[in-house]
């Protein structure tokens, strides 16, 4: 076992960072994020040169349910919204030794490919966790933002008890950045939100 966290630490040193080269969303609500593809391509060639194989063994889907929104009176819009429970299998190739990794990925469509996405999504970060891959930029790599941390904090909070206190809101806030809760949100879904309440004079 030790062989192989010594390659688990090996590949997550090779990986290091990976930069966000997709957007998400449109308008107001969308936001940078990493793709399944870049993540793939670096994971699978840093884990060739150290003699591991990372296979997902079980899918399990944990909750599905259908979003209905009205567009307008004679047309009505349908989500259908899964969530996986993925469990990833981490080989070492010349031990046989593994270490299983769960994640969860919660998968949104008009169709039936709901569970696909959130396959892929439950994929994505169990690679990233697994391997303490790091994604974005470190809001604490600027000193000239410090001062800004507080007022920044304060929007958050603001934004956060917003949503906690409407309803049909909170609902198309959760639908469509993909999470459960309030708490999932990351600090730019929170500052686009923010913006977009601030424009409608409802902060």
């Amino acid at each position: 076992m030790k062989a192989l966290l010594k390659k688990i630490q090996q590949v997550s040193i090779a990986c290091k960072a990976i930069e966000k080269d997709m957007t998400v969303g449109k308008g107001n609500y969308s936001y940078k994020a990493v793709s399944d593809h870049a993540v793939t391509l670096r994971v699978k060639e840093a884990e060739e040169k150290n003699g591991i194989v990372s296979i997902p063994i079980k899918q399990e889907l944990i909750k599905t349910e259908i979003v209905k929104k009205v567009i307008d009176d004679n047309k009505e819009s349908i989500t259908y919204v899964d969530v996986v429970k993925l469990t990833l299998r981490i080989y070492d190739i010349e031990s046989e030794k593994y270490i299983d990794v769960e994640s969860f990925g919660r998968g949104l469509d008009s169709g039936d490919k709901g569970f696909g996405k959130a396959s892929t999504y439950a994929r994505k970060y169990a690679l990233l966790n697994a391997y303490k891959i790091a994604t974005g930029e470190d809001p604490d790599a600027d000193p000239s933002k410090k001062e800004e941390s507080k007022s920044e904090t304060e929007k958050e909070i603001a934004v956060k008890n917003y949503i906690e206190q409407n309803a049909a809101y909170k609902k198309n806030i959760f639908e469509h950045f993909g999470v459960e809760k309030t708490e999932d949100l990351t600090k730019s879904n929170l500052n686009t939100i923010h913006v977009n309440l601030t424009k409608k004079s409802l902060l």
